[in-house]
């Protein structure tokens, strides 16, 4: 589907769209909307990419919310 066609259907579902979905999709693009979204840095956008290959490659982990959490309580509490 091209992007027209798509924004023409997204068009034609909000105009409808019951409030609660309304107001999700105007959450998850309110800073957009406002002109203050986050914009990654050209640098930015080549460490992410090397570490989504690296990833994908195999080659790192990643750890579940709470135990990154637990690790950062950790090492701030030794430091106390």
């Amino acid at each position: 589907m091209q992007t027209s066609a798509r924004r023409q259907q997204l068009m034609q579902y909000l105009a409808d769209a019951p409030d609660k979905k309304v107001n999700a999709l105007y959450a998850l693009l309110e800073d957009e909307l406002k002109g203050s979204a986050f914009v990654l840095t050209d640098e930015h956008l080549e460490i992410l990419e090397q570490r989504e290959q690296e990833y994908f490659a195999g080659k790192t982990t990643t750890s579940p919310w709470q135990e990154v959490h637990q690790r950062i309580r950790a090492k701030h509490n030794a430091a106390l």
